[in-house]
């Protein structure tokens, strides 16, 4: 059996949420680890399949990509920690990376997703943010990394080779926040890997794009037998109609932000 559906980003974040939330890995940590999520709008849909609950999405983005250019929110919600499924607010994030070890998950959404499978994570912060943090004691002690991401955010060249060219210190202009850029393995869990993991169908991406609120969207071919396919639609139809994700940019009048060529510009403009 053969199926053609559409996922806008928004429903691609839902959908590949619930299959985060359903993997073996996910559910052993819940029960007897720790998970650690990190800020991004696809890892908050994570957030809330995890626990149940809803979050603000919008205020769980770090950094954000905008039509005016790359940017930072200005409302910000901390890293979820969980142990043994209890939300852990009393730790800080570096202290809940410290007690991670080998079957404990780490749960960090990406901005790229190359030809191989390998994905590209923008840097902001000049210490290299949450992961340039993490990254050492994750691939030190064998801590599982998940990485959701939905397939709008292929691009065609490898991550790789986009690292070695990339850097807040090199770039001679930004629209935005200069950003540097680190390639990241781990287990990638874009649309295609959600579709197997909630209905055992297989899925290829046909198309992507589109207009009047399908910006951004895909098209999918989903095969196999005649259970996994319907049972794929089902999973595909109850994530239909999931509202855009909103921002919190931050107002460039009050940013302080000093390497944004944004306020670069504003300094210019009120020394004439």
């Amino acid at each position: 059996m053969r199926a053609c559906v559409i996922l806008t980003p928004a429903e691609s974040k839902r959908l590949i949420a619930k299959a985060v939330a359903q993997m073996d890995k996910v559910k052993d940590a819940l029960r007897n680890g720790w998970i650690v999520i990190t800020r991004g709008t696809t890892s908050a849909f994570v957030a809330e399949e995890i626990l149940g609950k809803k979050f603000d999405k919008a205020a769980f983005a770090g950094g954000l990509v905008i039509p005016r250019g790359l940017c930072i929110n200005k409302t910000l919600l901390r890293e979820i920690v969980i142990e043994r499924g209890r939300v852990r607010e009393d730790l800080s994030y570096l202290d809940a990376v410290d007690k991670l070890k080998a079957g404990d998950v780490y749960i960090k959404s990406a901005n790229a997703l190359d030809p191989d499978g390998n994905v590209g994570i923008l840097l902001a912060g000049r210490d290299g943010g949450t992961i340039g943090k993490a990254i050492g004691t994750i691939m030190a002690r064998g801590v599982s990394l998940i990485i959701p991401v939905g397939l709008e955010k292929s691009i065609p060249t490898r991550v790789f080779e986009m690292s070695r060219e990339m850097g807040q210190e090199k770039l001679d202009y930004s629209m935005g926040l200069p950003v540097g850029y680190m390639p990241l393995r781990g287990r990638v869990v874009s649309e295609v890997e959600a579709i197997k993991i909630l209905s055992g169908a297989e899925a290829m991406p046909v198309a992507s794009g589109g207009v009047d609120g399908a910006e951004g969207a895909v098209i999918l071919l989903i095969l196999g037998g005649e259970d996994k396919v319907k049972e794929a639609i089902k999973v595909v139809e109850s994530v239909k109609r999931e509202p855009q994700v909103k921002a919190y940019p931050a107002e460039c009048e009050v940013c302080d932000w000093k390497n944004c060529h944004m306020h670069a510009r504003r300094l210019a403009s009120k020394s004439v």
